[in-house]
């Protein structure tokens, strides 16, 4: 901590708080004896009280210690101010008011530590801000999606129930019941996955993994969704060797293979590139598709963000939300390069030990 600092922005001088009570005492006893040699000259020469030495410092020191007082109890409320307007702040956070801000103090000389208190409070109760708005929003958007799928269902079972429908129609109708319960269950998995991994702080599992075998593998699993849109595959995979938690890698590549197949068009070709390094490994999952525009881009790992209305069908929202916090327990990394008609490419670093982990960022440019 420095000795003193000056706020550029306001200029005020901003002092640690022992020096600032060093100098403000120091001061205050300098005026207060000052003042009082003046006030016992005043008695002796002036009123012409003639007084002794003694009767003299007697006066003097009761006058010191008096005045001193009442400036350093004065200075005190100085020391608390910023305390005290952050314990009026935090009784309106207990309330439920997070939009709240404590103001700085508006003197010329101030408290470090005073200021630094403060700044974090504000820190801390936009974070709770933050964090209020998305489980708020969290909150409405798994309402509105359980409340779709289920709306479908209590219609078509409605219709299925009544008289006169032919066989086609009833095979129809039974269809898209069974489609809209596997939605259901698609969105109960995930979030409770979601769930799991948000109440996850370490990584038991760390295992030898085989990245481009497993790739591969995820590739294949996911044969019925690229087949039906005769979508082809341009893999460049070195062998690529990892040490962290098979089945949480596992899911990172279903989930990205998947995104780009959904949005893949027809006949296009989804690529897949890997690069080893000394200390992480660089894998590149790039489709043709419809691409992200840039103002987008920067939401499109936030839980149930979607970036068209008009492609809602395809998921929830939460695959990359998944992706993005599997990554952070690996202490991988992901980014986004996409150009809206040209496709999007997600670029993941993991590290080749997830239990030591070292990754430069990511630039996503």
């Amino acid at each position: 901590m420095s000795l003193w600092r000056k706020n550029a922005e306001n200029g005020k001088i901003i002092l640690p708080l022992r020096l600032y009570h060093s100098l403000s005492t120091l001061l205050t006893l300098a005026f207060c004896c000052g003042v009082s040699s003046i006030f016992v000259y005043f008695l002796d020469e002036v009123v012409g009280l003639e007084l002794e030495l003694p009767v003299a410092l007697i006066i003097c020191s009761l006058f010191t210690l008096i005045s001193s007082a009442l400036l350093l109890a004065w200075e005190t409320g100085c020391y608390i101010s910023p305390a005290q307007a952050v314990v009026q702040a935090a009784e309106r956070i207990s309330k439920g008011d997070f939009d709240v801000q404590v103001p700085k103090p508006g003197r010329f000389i101030g408290i470090e530590e005073g200021y630094m208190l403060i700044d974090n409070f504000n820190r801390m109760a936009k974070e709770l801000q933050s964090i209020d708005h998305m489980q708020k929003g969290f909150t409405g958007s798994v309402s509105h999606e359980f409340k779709t799928p289920l709306a479908s269902i209590v219609g078509f079972s409605e219709i299925l129930l009544e008289n006169g429908l032919s066989e086609e129609e009833r095979r129809e109708y039974t269809s898209l019941v069974h489609e809209e319960a596997l939605r259901l269950s698609r969105l109960a998995e995930n979030l409770l996955r979601l769930s799991r991994l948000d109440a996850q702080a370490i990584v038991m599992h760390h295992e030898d993994i085989d990245v481009d075998e497993q790739i591969r593998q995820c590739v294949i699993l996911l044969a019925d969704r690229w087949e039906d849109k005769e979508i082809s595959f341009a893999m460049d995979l070195p062998a690529m060797h990892v040490k962290s938690d098979s089945d949480m890698t596992k899911q990172v590549w279903l989930n990205l293979i998947d995104n780009a197949i959904k949005y893949s068009v027809k006949g296009s070709t989804i690529h897949v590139t890997g690069e080893s390094t000394p200390n992480y490994v660089c894998v590149r999952i790039g489709d043709e598709g419809i691409g992200i525009p840039e103002d987008k881009q920067a939401h499109i790992f936030e839980r149930f963000y979607q970036c068209d209305e008009s492609h809602q069908e395809k998921g929830h929202g939460l695959g990359l939300s998944i992706v993005k916090r599997i990554l952070e327990l690996l202490g991988g990394q992901i980014s986004c390069q996409s150009q809206p008609g040209k496709g999007t490419e997600m670029i993941v670093l993991l590290p080749l030990d997830s239990s030591k982990s070292s990754l430069p960022l990511i630039s996503s440019e």
